[in-house]
């Protein structure tokens, strides 16, 4: 056996010595879908690994963007966009699903004064932005490489303290809640560059402290703060018009801050800021009413902020911003109700969720 341990050793020293000396190592596996919420106090971005249960996966600095404000992901590119509102600018990241590693593209664009919330056009073509403290909206056509360009025109004049953008499904219309006019802008898009048009008859009064709009089928919902209430509209589809429902508003929690529709358009989902809870409405889907469903109000976090919904898997995340947490749901797709799953820490006041996929 001698002369066969002679022959055998200096190959299997080899293949030892080669494994040992190598610098490759085990591909990682990606994520199924990372949630990443934006710590505003922090100028971070917390990362978790959406698993069961669902894991973090550490803090991420977001560098030149201070202040992350809101987190959306674009519709086709993969990137990464948010608001940073103590650096007036948008920015773009790359994520790395691997490890949840964000990586800052460029120099983050141009914005107003404390931008806030973002919104996509469908197609990805066009990027809103309203600036809470300058009473405007921004608008930027996106390249190919995800770059932002401002459009002609922008930034456009909208009411008093714009917090929320939606743009319609059809990707005609863009509409602004403004806290402090009490009332939703309301604009029509130039389908070549990106530039707004305000309609006729806009603006369109809501009700004290209009905060967030909503969008889902031929209905437009509106979150108002101060009066601790929603205000439902049709939406003319035509002419992008909105028109008050017999019976509207309807009474939430204290100080509505957001306001989600599922998928389905069957409930309406609005994050009670002063109460600590989500309210769940069953939508009537002939004239737009609201009921609120048995066991409604949830119970939150402590100043829920947003509300991120992932309709496939059916579940719902809540940034809670003074209990810096996450509250995740579990959505019942028959009866709208919520239960609650896990409650994620943040490491600063978590302002909103975006999911990756």
């Amino acid at each position: 056996m001698r002369p066969l341990v002679i022959k055998l050793f200096p190959l299997a020293f080899l293949l030892w010595l080669a494994g040992c000396g190598s610098s490759a190592r085990p591909p990682q596996t990606q994520v199924a879908e990372l949630a990443l919420v934006a710590n505003l106090d922090a100028s971070s971005v917390s990362t978790f690994n959406v698993s069961n249960p669902i894991s973090s996966m550490g803090n991420i600095s977001t560098g030149a963007c201070l202040s992350p404000r809101y987190l959306e992901l674009h519709p086709t590119n993969g990137l990464l966009y948010a608001t940073c509102q103590s650096s007036n600018t948008v920015a773009t990241f790359s994520v790395d699903k691997s490890t949840g590693k964000l990586t800052l593209m460029g120099t983050p664009a141009a914005a107003g004064a404390a931008p806030t919330t973002l919104e996509f056009d469908p197609l990805g073509k066009f990027l809103y932005v309203t600036n809470l403290n300058s009473n405007s909206l921004s608008a930027y056509s996106v390249g190919g490489s995800g770059t932002l360009t401002e459009v002609p025109g922008s930034p456009f004049a909208t009411g008093i303290t714009p917090y929320t953008v939606k743009v319609s499904e059809s990707g005609k219309f863009v509409y602004v809640a403004n806290r402090d006019s009490n009332n939703v802008n309301a604009f029509r898009i130039d389908a070549a560059t990106g530039a707004l048009t305000e309609i006729a008859e806009s603006p369109f009064a809501s009700d004290l402290g209009a905060r967030a709009i909503e969008l889902s089928g031929k209905f437009a919902f509106v979150a108002n703060r101060s009066a601790a209430n929603v205000t439902v509209f049709t939406v003319d589809p035509t002419s992008g018009a909105l028109t008050k429902i017999p019976g509207s508003p309807f009474a939430t929690g204290t100080d509505p801050r957001a306001v989600a529709a599922d998928a389905s358009g069957h409930f309406l989902y609005v994050a009670n800021n002063g109460s600590n809870n989500v309210s769940v409405y069953a939508i009537d889907q002939t004239s737009g009413g609201l009921t609120q469903i048995a066991g409604s109000p949830f119970p939150a976090g402590e100043a829920p902020l947003a509300i991120e919904i992932d309709d496939a898997a059916k579940l719902m995340y809540v940034p809670n911003s003074l209990s810096k947490t996450v509250t995740v749901y579990s959505m019942d797709s028959a009866t709208g109700k919520l239960t609650t799953l896990q409650t994620l820490s943040t490491q600063g006041f978590a302002c909103s969720v975006a999911l990756v996929k």
